[in-house]
């Protein structure tokens, strides 16, 4: 199998996983829907740390997935903790696309 067909796959499987997980958000508590939403994002950062070979974006990828790693089970056990950390994964990322967005193109 070729990777761009495993790329294509893996990307389908999280398109399926969001879509089945629409509905059951509709009766979950906001934390179990956005822990949804980072499992996605945490699928989606997998697919990217394979396929890219900036090494920059290589590190920022695997940090984060270490980050979302050792915090996702919060969800379910300490879900104050798992709000507390939110904005510091969404701020890591969002300077990541700020970095991105300055740097010059290739």
């Amino acid at each position: 199998m070729s990777e761009q067909v495993k790329v294509e796959e893996d990307l389908f499987d999280i398109v399926v996983y969001l879509v089945n997980s629409a509905p059951t958000s509709l009766g979950e508590t906001p934390s179990l829907a956005a822990f949804r939403m980072m499992d996605a994002a945490s699928r989606l950062l997998a697919v990217l740390q394979r396929t890219t070979s900036d090494t920059e974006q290589q590190t920022f990828l695997a940090e984060a997935r270490a980050d979302y790693d050792a915090h996702y089970n919060l969800v379910m056990t300490d879900q104050e903790a798992f709000k507390q950390w939110l904005p510091d994964f969404v701020r890591r990322c969002t300077e990541e696309a700020m970095r991105r967005a300055a740097a010059p193109s290739p």
